[in-house]
């Protein structure tokens, strides 16, 4: 059995300088070390380790195959315990500088706008910029620290904290209803007047699940917009039906402008599972400020989140 009593942070350092500079001697002098010292150090943890990590010569000094994968593993390892450190130490200050979050429109104004004034004021040294837009945004290249993102699946490029599954309901006025009729099966829909998102992707398709049974409807709508706040207030006003993701919709499900349709049927604007995340670029572990921005908006939004309880 390995005896890994001998491995510490500093005996990692020093190995790994040794590979990177090729040289015990070169390493003890900015170490101001002796070149024994160095070479002890490293034998010892490979005594540790029970395998041989360098080749030595006269010349110079190279990582055998078995001292790159572990090598690998030491800078993953330190790296890792940094982020912790530095994690550790931020919990000691408070938040404060420019923070750059984005959001999509829609679900910016409903869900994160309403609580921007309580953020700023819990946190008086944040200077908080808020950008809402439905365009992409790579948020290494526009600078933004957090991303609220609808996505099928998280981007694996970035880290973050998952929020909910997302629902979508197909949705009338009690109005329309009254004088339309209430479709109970996709196909009725082709009989109905329809309001359709034309977003980035064009114009939005529906989709519909029960049981093993698949349905994909291209709607011909009579009103089209590619502004989802302006279709949720004609369908108020009973123009017509609409599809739309409880985010959108619960204030006017929960009081009940609009009603569900078709509640035997999973509907949605996707073929694939779309979920809401709270995403950072960077490492694994975020930043002072993006943590708390995190933590204060899922408090608000709740588990489930609040809008799903209509």
């Amino acid at each position: 059995m390995k005896d890994l009593s001998q491995i510490n942070a500093r005996s990692i350092r020093l190995f790994l300088a040794v590979i990177s500079e090729g040289s015990f001697s070169e390493v003890a002098r900015q170490e101001n070390l002796s070149p024994s010292s160095v070479s002890r150090t490293v034998i010892q943890l490979e005594q540790s380790l029970e395998t041989q990590l360098l080749y030595r010569n006269t010349r110079a000094v190279a990582a055998t195959d078995a001292g790159n994968i572990y090598a690998a593993a030491f800078r993953e390892m330190l790296s890792q315990l940094e982020q912790a450190q530095t994690q550790i130490g931020e919990r000691r200050q408070q938040p404060g500088g420019v923070f750059r979050f984005n959001a999509p429109v829609s679900f910016g104004l409903r869900h994160i706008a309403p609580w921007i004034a309580e953020l700023s004021e819990r946190y008086p040294a944040l200077r908080l910029e808020l950008n809402l837009t439905d365009n992409y945004i790579d948020p290494l290249a526009d600078g933004t620290d957090l991303l609220l993102r609808i996505a099928p699946v998280q981007d694996s490029s970035l880290h973050g904290r998952f929020i909910t599954r997302q629902r979508a309901y197909l949705v009338a006025s009690p109005a329309y209803l009254e004088r339309y009729g209430l479709p109970q099966t996709p196909e009725d829909l082709h009989g109905h007047r329809l309001l359709a998102y034309r977003g980035l992707m064009g114009l939005q398709r529906w989709y519909f699940t029960k049981g093993e049974e698949k349905l994909q409807l291209l709607p011909e709508p009579k009103i089209v917009s590619g502004n989802a706040e302006m279709l949720v207030k004609a369908a108020e006003d009973g123009a017509g039906i609409v599809l739309f993701p409880d985010w959108q919709i619960s204030d006017s499900l929960r009081t009940q402008r609009l009603i569900p349709l078709m509640t035997d049927y999973t509907a949605s604007y996707s073929a694939t599972d779309h979920s809401l995340y709270m995403l950072y670029p960077g490492g694994r572990f975020p930043s002072l400020n993006t943590r708390t921005v995190i933590d204060f908006f899922m408090g608000k939004f709740g588990s489930p989140p609040y809008w799903q309880d209509v």
